[in-house]
Order: structure tokens, then C-alpha cells, then sequence
């Protein structure tokens, strides 16, 4: 979904964040993976003092609500979105929608649980940042962890009629997400790992395999060491893919102030 005509800056912002999210919630096997995460951690939510960090619609607050916690603060920055919210859980005794950027808000009280799911393609490019500056810790974050693998493989098993060889060679430099259908077996290890409390973590990446020449990213997001959902199973992300161009890569990442952005770059 693309907006097509001429909006002011802002409002073409709001629009757009609000159709990522009508996307996001498309994604049916992401919607059910994180269900079941609040349903393992049930304990901890009953009556307890929760947040969802870039609500959108609420439908992770109404299930904590649902799940018997005490309240549950549904925050979220866009003001087309919090309209949305307040309206489909105004139902909900237990729940607070407040219209700020999660980074900005102060809660009254402790809070037990936070809920986010502010993952990039390559995990720290979309706002995982803002987790670094909140203004209160929470006990527990779901999901606490992510790591961006990565694999080498053969073009000659993906490219056809239409990405050519030659249509590859061109893309040198640029990572392009969905470029191919994924297999299932190209990620073999890991580019960069997150952890709440600990932040990123990244580096020059050496490949160790000489064969091949199709660099291959794959988001994984864990809880507790359980991958909870992952690009490929989990459509709201898509492998992204790049034309070997050396041995060594280096991916940096440079906040702004709606995100991050990814440098990526061939150092060998």
C-alpha cells in the first residue's frame, strides 16, 4: 500500500504509519507468535502494571488486558493510530492510551511487563533504539532479544528470467529486501545481536566460506534463547539480499529522529 498524491510532511507520515501497521497486523503467524508470548508469560501480567510501546491498533493491550493485568498503558506516538486505539479499547476498564513517543512517557507507577515490537529487516534499522532510552525500566521486556543472521549462497539458485545475473551484478552495494523466495537454509550465522539492557552489538563480519556469491540477511527474534518469530515464517519480514562484492562486510547503524538508518558496506 502506497500513498499516491501530494501530503504535507506530517500527514503523509501519519498515513504511512498507519498502513505499515494495518500490514504488521496482516502478518497473521507474527499476530499468533506474539499471543502466545504473552500467554507463556501470563504470571507475570496477571495483575500486573504493563506497557505496549507503539500500540497501533492495541490488539497486544487488549490481550493483556484479557490476561487479568491491573493496567496496562497502551503508548503510542500517532495521533491517527491513538485515535484508533482509544476507540477499540475504550471497552476495557484496565487499559490507558496515551498519544506520546514511548521514549517520552513516564509512568505513574512501576511497570512490569513492556511489549514492543519495534524490529527492522536488519533488526536495529527501525526504531529498537528508542528501547535505550526509555524513561523507566521495566521487569520484564517481550521480547528481550534479536540477532540478524546472515548466509552465503549460490546465485545461481535463485536468479531467473526476470532478476537476471545480470540484473544481480547491478544491485552491488544495495541491500533489497523480498529480492528472492527463501528456502529456508541460507542463514548460517550471525551479523548482529540485541539485547535489552545490553544494546547492540555488531562488527566487521569475515565470511568464511569462498563459495558463493549471494550474501543472504535474516531477521530472528528470540525470548529466553526460543526463536519467536523470524523472516521467511513470518511475513511482516522478508529476507534481505546483496551481491558478494569482498570478504568482508561492516554494518553500522545511525539514529534519526524516526528510526535508524543502515550503512552497509564491503571493507575487504
Amino acid at each position: 500500500m502506497d500513498i499516491l498524491n501530494e501530503l504535507p510532511p506530517e500527514r503523509f507520515r501519519e498515513i504511512d504509519d498507519l498502513l505499515a501497521f494495518v500490514s504488521i497486523y496482516d502478518d497473521r503467524r507474527r499476530l499468533g507468535a506474539y499471543e502466545r508470548l504473552l500467554r507463556d508469560h501470563a504470571d507475570v501480567i496477571r495483575n500486573g502494571v504493563c506497557v505496549e510501546a507503539g500500540c497501533g491498533f492495541g490488539i497486544l493491550s487488549a490481550r493483556m488486558a484479557e490476561l487479568g493485568a491491573r493496567r496496562v498503558y497502551a503508548v503510542e506516538q500517532n495521533p491517527l493510530l491513538t485515535s484508533i486505539g482509544r476507540r477499540r479499547l475504550s471497552r476495557y476498564a484496565n487499559v490507558t492510551v496515551v498519544e506520546a513517543p514511548v521514549q517520552e512517557f513516564e509512568p505513574p507507577e512501576h511497570v512490569d511487563v513492556l511489549v514492543h515490537d519495534f524490529f527492522g529487516q536488519l533488526l536495529y534499522d527501525e526504531d529498537l533504539w528508542v528501547l535505550e532510552h526509555l524513561r523507566f525500566r521495566p521487569r520484564q521486556v517481550l521480547p528481550e532479544s534479536a540477532e540478524l543472521a546472515y548466509g552465503i549462497v549460490d546465485s545461481s539458485d535463485y536468479v531467473d528470467d526476470t532478476v537476471t545475473a545480470e540484473v544481480l551484478r547491478s544491485l552491488e552495494g544495495a541491500l533489497v529486501s523480498g529480492l528472492f523466495k527463501e528456502r529456508g537454509d541460507e542463514l548460517t550465522d550471525v551479523a548482529a545481536e540485541w539485547r535489552y539492557g545490553e544494546g547492540l552489538k555488531s562488527g566487521p563480519v569475515k565470511l568464511e566460506s569462498a563459495r558463493g556469491d549471494l550474501l543472504a540477511f535474516g531477521l530472528r527474534i528470540l525470548h529466553d534463547g526460543r526463536v519467536i518469530c523470524q523472516a521467511g515464517d513470518c511475513p511482516n519480514w522478508s529476507f534481505v539480499w546483496t551481491p558478494r562484492a569482498g570478504s568482508v562486510f561492516l554494518l553500522r547503524f545511525l539514529p534519526e529522529p524516526y528510526g535508524s538508518k543502515c550503512i552497509f558496506e564491503w571493507i575487504e
